[in-house]
């Protein structure tokens, strides 16, 4: 008995000693410079507002006397540079652009705060501080799509127009049937990948403490290879699944936003809890639905689905484009937007 616990002791002392030795090989391998921005925190001279004790990174631009439209960035986590093609509305518009709370370059906030409710009531703040009692005009993309949704569902009277560009899901129904079809493939060359990053995400130093789980968020989603991006369920937004062609500038991504938000829906048995359109069918104007022509993840058909809790919506099709369309394809975007907004 002695002789196989020493024997299984020897084994266990080698394999730890295997694994510090290979720990200790990938560190080194992988030191380097990994700078990710700084936020309002660090850096007060980037453009901000403070609204109900929570800042924002935020920019205006046009005329405030002129009709406020908001626009909505993605992720959770993700923040709006992506979208500032359309600052184009500001010859006619108001265009209000931020980084929803602990995302971008807003300041980083704890898990706690991390919540869709906290979403909605920034947007209702940030809506009531700009709009000076008159109705106002959102652009949602993805997840904004999502936050748009879910406001509207509770604010209606407040929104004179609404934009809904690719809103993720909706519905636990809609979550589920996501969820299915966003299955990665554990493939080596995958996990050789997520090693790589968690190893390069050790040497961020700063300037915060979620500088370093913001890094890894990153360089996971956007700086793989092509051949294991193809593989990805990721890919499926885009055309011919290739993420070259997406429009993905950005700032900084947030991981505790994108992870705290999406786990806060997911119930016991794994599905997840999620009603973004109760109420919408009190908002009596039409709602547009713009769609990127080459998305099969939540694309054309995903999205009509979704277009049925609303009373009067109408589907565009951007051409030649896949999830990130407004940076893709800016002017049918900003064509089809004027367009709706003129009616």
């Amino acid at each position: 008995m002695k002789k196989v616990l020493k024997v299984i002791v020897k084994s266990l002392l080698v394999i730890i000693g295997i694994l510090l030795t290979l720990f200790v090989i990938f560190y080194f391998a992988t030191m380097g410079d990994y700078e990710m921005p700084e936020t309002v925190e660090q850096n007060p001279s980037i453009p901000h507002i403070k609204i109900d004790n929570t800042i924002f990174h935020l920019e205006t631009f046009g005329n405030d006397s002129n009709e406020v439209v908001i626009a909505l960035h993605g992720g959770p986590g993700n923040d709006y540079r992506y979208l500032l093609d359309l600052k184009e509305l500001a010859n006619d518009y108001f265009v209000v652009f931020y980084d929803q709370r602990g995302t971008g370059l807003s300041p980083r906030v704890n898990a706690e705060e991390m919540t869709i409710e906290n979403m909605i009531d920034d947007l209702n703040n940030i809506i009531d501080h700009y709009s000076q009692g008159r109705q106002v005009n959102l652009i949602g993309h993805s997840w904004g799509g999502m936050l748009a949704s879910g406001y509207l569902a509770q604010f209606p009277e407040k929104i004179n127009k609404i934009v809904l560009a690719e809103p993720g899901m909706l519905t636990s129904e809609k979550a589920a049937e996501f969820m299915e079809k966003f299955q990665p493939e554990f493939s080596f060359s995958f996990l050789w990948h997520v090693g790589k990053c968690w190893f390069q995400s050790l040497h961020v130093k700063g300037p915060d403490d979620q500088a370093a789980q913001d890094y890894f968020f990153e360089a996971f989603a956007f700086n793989a290879s092509t051949s294991v991006m193809k593989k990805s369920p990721m890919s499926m937004y885009f055309c011919n699944r290739d993420m070259e062609t997406a429009s993905f500038a950005h700032w900084r991504y947030s991981y505790l936003a994108n992870r705290t938000i999406f786990m806060s829906g997911i119930q016991e048995d794994g599905t997840m809890k999620l009603d973004l359109v109760s109420g919408v069918e009190y908002f009596p104007n039409k709602v547009l639905f713009m769609i990127g022509e080459c998305n099969q993840l939540i694309g054309e058909e995903y999205q009509k689905e979704q277009m049925k809790y609303f009373n009067n919506p109408e589907m565009v099709i951007i051409k030649n484009a896949g999830h990130t369309m407004i940076g893709e394809q800016p002017k049918q975007c900003l064509d089809a937007i004027r367009k709706y907004f003129n009616e």
